[in-house]
């Protein structure tokens, strides 16, 4: 058996473990109450990881409660993602980018920034709904994650255009539209002026006037991405007009 498979044996089965990470999670037998999943780990293998999960062990609660660790922070099926790479060096197969969130989280809680970059090499090769990648973006964008932005405009690059002129781009959020704006006018295929006109478009057809004036404020700052715009006395979108393409000489 190989050093990985050994370590993962260790982890599968808590031989020799020294340790318990208790992840509170809902209790299936009993409604509203939650029960912890828990996992049998090996301090010198957190520690070694992790400078949270050293401090975490180091501190004299540790030993009170009996060297367990418990927390809430994140789903049981995203630390044990974690822990598999704290033993193996290596993302799951079964990660799916709907626990991008959680992952994030845990990595920057436990100073690990190399579980995200394997992770990203990860969802590189995966399909992604176009609805989760506008999802991922806002969280790459909030965790400062330039490599994960990157990636979400990649895959979101070869269908922008068609999310536009089919009119699916209407049923966003306007935190996902901002962050389809930003990529879309970043890439430079569609002018000011399309862009614009397609924010004109969801405004109208959502209804986001000055009596809705929280998702207004939203919509205004989306519309800053286009430098200073303009409204109607009843809150409408000015589109400016496009400019004509100067005369060849």
């Amino acid at each position: 058996m190989n050093c990985k498979l050994r370590r993962l044996d260790l982890l599968r089965n808590g031989q020799k473990s020294d340790c318990e990470l208790h992840v509170s999670q809902p209790d299936k037998l009993k409604e509203g109450k939650r029960c912890p999943c828990i996992f049998r780990c090996h301090q010198v293998m957190l520690i070694s990881a992790s400078a949270e999960f050293e401090r975490l062990i180091r501190d004299p609660e540790f030993q009170k409660n009996k060297r367990v660790i418990s927390v809430d922070d994140a789903s049981p099926t995203a630390y044990e993602a974690l822990l598999l790479y704290i033993y193996t060096y290596e993302v799951c197969n079964a990660l799916t980018i709907d626990m991008c969130g959680d992952l994030m989280l845990l990595a920057e809680r436990y100073e690990m920034l190399d579980f995200i970059d394997c992770y990203i090499d990860k969802l590189a090769h995966q399909e992604w709904p176009m609805e989760v990648v506008l999802q991922v973006f806002h969280l790459a964008s909030e965790h400062h994650h330039p490599a994960l932005m990157d990636l979400v405009a990649k895959k979101i690059l070869p269908v922008a255009t068609q999310v536009l002129e089919d009119n699916s781009f209407l049923k966003l959020s306007v935190k996902e539209l901002k962050a389809l704006m930003i990529i879309l006018k970043k890439d430079g295929d569609l002018s000011d002026h399309e862009l614009l006109t397609s924010l004109k478009n969801y405004q109208e057809v959502n209804n986001l006037r000055y009596e809705n004036m929280e998702q207004f404020q939203q919509l205004v700052e989306v519309t800053q991405l286009f430098g200073h715009v303009l409204f109607e006395v009843d809150g409408t979108i000015v589109v400016p007009e496009e400019p004509e393409p100067s005369p060849e000489e």
